[in-house]
């Protein structure tokens, strides 16, 4: 049984017959599923003409990127998983997703779930934390160089920011957080050594002291936060970059180059001898996995949840994203 949308949008569930796993697979009995903002905007076509080229613009489609379950089958290959065994983890942008009773997921996509814990709530992990590493890295930042640096993330207190803020300060970065007032108390647990009013200008007070930027939040506010950086800092990374809607709106070719427009103009925006400009782009990664386990393990990263909803009432998981509530949302395909 799955979940997604019609090309018209509407969610409907469906049932799917199930194959045997490959030599690089397990199957994956969901116990739990997270909803991201993509999904929410891919349900309306959002990023169809470029995720096409993966097979992943297809409709009708399975969204999802995120598991955790229990492991029902395993293929001639792998030998990492047995049956029975408790997993997380994540599968690449598809129109074949995890909101579904069972997934199939190459074995190098899973991480063994501590025996203790709630394993519904690792369903919120993989994806943010993995598109959050990836930023990390692209701005130029790991845990060798980390120690001491100084690091500002806009979009703080959300799933990204949250996790950023966690892993850096792990990492021994100082980390200022851009967030709402309310979000302060949540910002300093998570590992901000420094909170700003994204209300008030938040751009008005800083001056170019940063080792790197991290942008989670807006578009917009993508120069701005370039204008922070000191010369000869890291860099910056941004996962609110325009590549999917340029292709959406104006096409192959006027999308590439309006892409090429936009990418060139803010690393012209950069001070003197940063190197990294990036724009993440989510793909499975087996280093970003291996330190989430890591982390998982030391329980020094975890994201509050704040729905967990039946397969059935997946509308509901869909609407409490869209409204940008607080907390993950889970889809329970076994209730």
């Amino acid at each position: 049984m799955c979940l997604g949308p019609s090309a018209q949008g509407r969610l409907q569930i469906q049932r799917f017959p199930r194959r045997e796993p490959r030599s690089d697979e397990v199957e994956v009995a969901v116990t739990a599923a997270s909803v991201n903002p993509i999904d929410v905007r891919r349900a309306r076509g959002y990023g169809r003409r470029l995720l096409s080229l993966l097979g992943a613009g297809k409709f009708p489609m399975v969204l999802g990127n995120d598991l955790a379950g229990v492991v029902t089958a395993v293929g001639s290959g792998v030998s990492a998983f047995r049956l029975g065994d408790r997993v997380y983890g994540t599968k690449p942008p598809s129109a074949d997703g995890t909101h579904a009773s069972h997934v199939l997921v190459k074995a190098a996509h899973l991480l063994p779930a501590p025996p203790e814990g709630d394993l519904q709530a690792l369903a919120a992990l993989p994806y943010s934390f993995i598109t959050m590493w990836l930023a990390v890295r692209g701005a130029g930042l790991t845990p060798q160089n980390a120690r001491g640096k100084s690091v500002l993330v806009l979009g703080a207190a959300g799933g990204l920011g949250t996790l950023s803020l966690q892993m850096l300060s792990t990492w021994g970065a100082t980390v200022a957080a851009i967030a709402r007032p309310h979000d302060f108390p949540a910002c300093r647990e998570a590992g901000a050594r420094v909170v700003i009013d994204s209300t008030d200008k938040p751009f008005a007070s800083l001056s170019r002291t940063f080792d790197a930027t991290l942008n989670f939040a807006s578009w917009e506010h993508d120069r701005p936060l370039l204008g922070c950086l000191h010369d000869g800092a890291f860099g910056h990374a941004t996962t609110v970059h325009p590549l999917l809607g340029n292709f959406d709106e104006l096409g192959w070719v006027r999308g590439a180059l309006k892409t090429m427009s936009d990418k060139r103009g803010h690393r012209a925006a950069l001070p003197k001898r940063v190197q990294n400009y990036h724009w993440t782009i989510f793909k499975p990664e087996a280093a970003a996995l291996a330190e989430l386990g890591k982390l998982v393990e030391q329980r020094r990263i975890y994201l509050p949840i704040g729905l967990r909803a039946p397969l059935t009432d997946a509308a509901q998981a869909f609407d409490y994203v869209r409204a940008g509530r607080r907390g993950r949302v889970l889809i329970l395909p076994d209730s």
